[in-house]
């Protein structure tokens, strides 16, 4: 049986300070899909630049300048994220003051934030399209994929090992959510959990590497989360909760 040969256009956006990666997986990049990909990521581009003005710090007047500015944030995806900010600061037996919120994490949940909502506006209506098999894009440890419904293609996501830079772990995954934290502490140096929202996926990915083994492993099986785990010696896998589980 032959094997499907797939391309892979990619595109790597900078703003915020971060490197974008835009990622589509397709049977046949010809001039059509090349146009549709084009077409894509000026779209894409406009979106952050409406968000956010390059380079870094944001527009005194966007969606950003907002939360950070003010209590009263009218937009509701961005209200929520700031809802769960709160939730991890509490889980992590942090202030859940607003200052200790942008403090600590929230560059990097806006990051999760981003690309969440631009990968739903802009990627995945691409799936209507018969020639596009699969969807991707990616910002440092975080990034967010989908597979056109019924077709047979998987995203190969690498893990690597932060005490080991040639040891890398493989996963397979047409539709979710990956993100990774990484710390100095020797409890959890790693963390990455994988989910359906990536806003989810980065607060528990931050909250592994902040409070350590002990209290995360109870969490994970209470969340019934799945991911990978590194401390100085090893790799746990969980799925579902269970510790151990590829």
């Amino acid at each position: 049986m032959t094997e499907t040969k797939y391309y892979f256009p990619s595109r790597i956006i900078e703003a915020m300070g971060n490197s974008f990666t835009v990622k589509l997986a397709t049977k046949n990049y010809d001039i059509v899909a090349q146009d549709i990909f084009h077409q894509t990521c000026y779209a894409i581009e406009k979106e952050i630049a409406e968000i956010i003005d390059e380079p870094y710090p944001f527009r005194k007047d966007s969606l950003v300048a907002d939360f950070e500015n003010s209590t009263e944030i009218n937009d509701d995806v961005l209200q929520s994220v700031f809802a769960q900010a709160k939730s991890a600061n509490k889980i992590n037996n942090k202030a859940s003051s607003e200052k200790s919120i942008r403090n600590s994490k929230f560059d990097s949940l806006i990051k999760s934030w981003m690309v969440d909502k631009i990968f739903e506006s802009n990627l995945r209506p691409l799936l209507n399209s018969s020639i596009i098999s699969g969807i991707s894009m990616n910002s440092g440890g975080d990034m967010k994929v989908a597979t056109r419904k019924g077709d047979d293609f998987y995203w190969e996501i690498g893990i690597r090992n932060p005490t080991d830079s040639q040891s890398m772990t493989g996963y397979y995954l047409k539709n979710g959510s990956v993100s990774t934290s990484k710390s100095n502490n020797d409890s959890i140096q790693q963390a990455t959990i994988f989910s359906y929202d990536l806003v989810e996926a980065n607060i528990w990915s931050n909250t592994g590497v902040t409070i350590g083994m002990d209290r995360f492993s109870r969490m994970v099986w209470k969340s019934k989360l799945t991911g990978v785990l590194f401390n100085q010696t090893r790799s746990i896998p969980f799925r579902d909760g269970i510790l151990g589980q590829a």
